[in-house]
């Protein structure tokens, strides 16, 4: 008898991320477009990654705002074009929204006006 074992792992998370005032942008770097299936999880590191900035610790600060509160976040994907990042109340990933726009201060500006 014959026994396969197939696992199944997401592809791994290849991005960048940076600020500008009040829009958090990210950006794919794999031309696979596979980031925004696993958008929760990158916006899980950049909160950690702005924890360790900040000193903001979800083990204690629970009763304080989440470290994404605030910002308007844009993901940049492989073809190159802006979507805006929906996020709930607690600051998870709760979606997408093209933007269908290139251009990041054309996609800035329209990030700003969504609610």
């Amino acid at each position: 008898m014959n026994a396969s074992i197939i696992t199944l792992t997401p592809s791994p998370l290849n991005f960048d991320w940076g600020t500008d005032g009040l829009v958090l942008w990210i950006e794919e770097l794999d031309s696979i477009d596979t980031l925004a299936s696993q958008m929760s999880e990158v916006m899980d590191r950049i909160a950690f990654a702005i924890e360790l900035q900040t000193g903001w610790d979800h083990r204690t600060d629970s009763n304080t705002l989440h470290p994404l509160y605030g910002y308007r976040l844009l993901l940049r994907d492989a073809s190159g074009r802006w979507n805006a990042i929906r996020t709930d109340e607690t600051g998870h990933f709760a979606g997408l929204t093209p933007l269908e726009e290139m251009d990041y201060e054309i996609a800035y500006e329209k990030v700003m006006w969504l609610e």
